[in-house]
C-alpha cells in the first residue's frame, strides 16, 4: 500500500451541548414561564370576577342535542329578510301592487346573465397561466444570465 493509515473514526459532530446543559443561573429553575401547577411563575388571571357565571354542563349539552336535532331535521335554512309570509307571497303574485320595503328594490335590467371566461387562444385559464409563468420564467433567467460575466 501506500504506507497511509485510515482516516481515525468519526465521532459524530463537534458538540458543547453537554456544557451549555449544566449551565446553571441562581433564581431560575429552568422550568419554563408556565410549568405545572407545582411551582414557577404563576399564570395571571385577568378576568373579571363579577361577570364570571356558574355554568350548568346539562343545560348546554341539552342545547347542543336539540341544535343537533333541528340540523338533521332537513329543514331548509332560511334568511328572514324582514318580510311577512303575506308579503313573501304577494312580491310573486302581485309584485306591481307591493309598496315600500316589500316592494323589490332589483333591477332586472342590470342582470346580464352568465359572465364567458375569456378565450386565451384556446388555452383553459390553468393552461394559460402556466404558459404565462413558464415564458416569463424563461424570460428571467435569460435576463439574469445575460449580464452575468464570464470566469476567464
Amino acid at each position: 500500500g501506500t504506507g497511509r493509515a485510515p482516516p481515525p473514526a468519526s465521532k459524530s459532530y463537534p458538540s458543547f451541548s453537554a456544557q451549555a446543559s449544566s449551565v446553571k443561573f441562581r433564581g431560575i429553575s429552568g422550568s419554563g414561564l408556565f410549568p405545572p401547577p407545582s411551582g414557577g411563575i404563576p399564570q395571571p388571571d385577568f378576568s373579571d370576577p363579577k361577570l364570571q357565571i356558574k355554568r350548568d354542563p346539562a343545560f348546554y349539552a341539552a342545547a347542543a342535542k336539540e341544535r343537533a336535532a333541528k340540523l338533521a331535521s332537513g329543514q331548509a335554512l332560511v334568511i328572514d329578510d324582514g318580510l311577512t309570509d303575506l308579503e313573501r307571497k304577494q312580491r310573486k303574485t302581485q309584485a306591481e301592487f307591493l309598496t315600500g320595503s316589500a316592494k323589490s328594490q332589483r333591477d332586472e335590467t342590470a342582470v346580464i346573465g352568465d359572465i364567458d371566461a375569456p378565450a386565451f387562444g384556446g388555452l383553459s385559464a390553468d393552461r394559460f397561466q402556466l404558459l404565462f409563468i413558464s415564458v416569463f420564467g424563461l424570460f428571467t433567467l435569460v435576463g439574469s444570465l445575460a449580464n452575468a460575466k464570464p470566469y476567464v
